[in-house]
């Protein structure tokens, strides 16, 4: 429903009176702004998004106090910058055969269960600088996920346990470079069901007592203490 404004004459058409409704006013005032926002470095694109998701950008457009075009325009970018700086650092898989694809076997020896075990409470009482409480509980769980995936037959990557544990691959991946900083995993390539794709595989090695304790002498100089069970 359109309300009316009342009459007003035209500057174009002398003579001529037209009646500006409240739809057409606001129309106008809107194509202005566009206009004038969108000056010669930007270019105007549409976006279709879920509602849920939609929801969430207006709540974050009102907290940094931005217009929603200029905030949708900003994730994108953002986005798109994250994807180039992650294709630009992470090697590129050629495609090959079928039978060229088969990974070959792992030779390396698997941690044992009893030095796993130990793994976790030299973890909990390792001290790395700006690790917390809660950072090492997730690097357990991280480690946990690691050996759980490894145990039922299957390759952990960041996806599979990111989807097991609902958690964003980025929180996963985040915590796998911190872990091989440290010696405690090995993170090899191996082919993807996607062209081009590298797919990384988390393994646990089977030094990474040794390599985590010595991890923790060079950056802190200090010996992490033995909390393990007897």
């Amino acid at each position: 429903m359109s309300i009316s404004l009342g009459p007003f004459p035209s500057t174009c058409f002398p003579g001529f009176t037209f009646t500006m409704t409240s739809r057409d006013k606001y129309n106008a005032y809107r194509r202005a702004w566009w206009a004038k926002s969108l000056g010669d470095h930007l270019t105007e694109s549409r976006v279709f998004l879920p509602r849920e998701a939609h929801d969430w950008v207006v709540r974050f457009a009102a907290e940094v106090e931005e217009r929603l075009p200029f905030v949708l325009g900003k994730l994108v970018v953002a986005q798109i910058k994250g994807v180039e700086e992650k294709a630009e650092t992470e090697p590129v898989v050629p495609a090959q055969p079928q039978d060229e694809a088969v990974e070959k076997p792992n030779s390396v020896e698997p941690i044992s269960a009893d030095n796993l075990h130990k793994l976790f409470y030299v973890v909990l009482a390792s001290r790395f600088p700006n690790d917390t409480g809660s950072t090492r509980l997730r690097q357990v769980g991280f480690l946990g996920a690691v050996a759980a995936e490894i145990a039922a037959g299957r390759k952990p990557t960041a996806s599979s346990i990111a989807n097991c544990t609902d958690n964003h691959v980025s929180q996963i991946t985040g915590l796998a470079k911190i872990m091989k900083d440290r010696g405690v995993i090995d993170v090899r390539s191996a082919p993807s069901v996607r062209k081009g794709k590298a797919a990384k595989i988390f393994s646990i090695r089977p030094d990474a007592l040794k390599a985590i304790h010595a991890a923790h002498l060079e950056v802190t100089g200090q010996v992490i203490d033995d909390i393990t069970p007897p």
